[in-house]
């Protein structure tokens, strides 16, 4: 039986698991099963890179404001 979009929203991810494990012992998986994994692994990664990217793009702009502001003050003091 499907459930309903509603359902499926209402549901939690240990019970929505749960079942998948239960109707995964009876079903035989197609190439698409597997493309769907890896892509989504794919997008973890790329997920994960662009994180990293963020951080260290903030760590370089805090940098660059500081030096801006040292310049400024070495440059008003003279």
């Amino acid at each position: 039986m499907t459930r309903s979009v509603r359902e499926l929203r209402k549901a939690s991810e240990e019970k929505l698991i749960q079942e998948h494990d239960e109707l995964a012992e009876h079903t035989l998986p197609g190439v698409d099963y597997y493309l769907n994994e890896l892509a989504r692994r794919r997008s973890d990664r790329q997920q994960t890179t662009m994180i990293r990217l963020t951080w260290a793009i903030a760590a370089m702009t805090l940098v660059v404001t500081l030096a801006t502001l040292v310049n400024l003050y070495v440059f008003i003091s003279s």
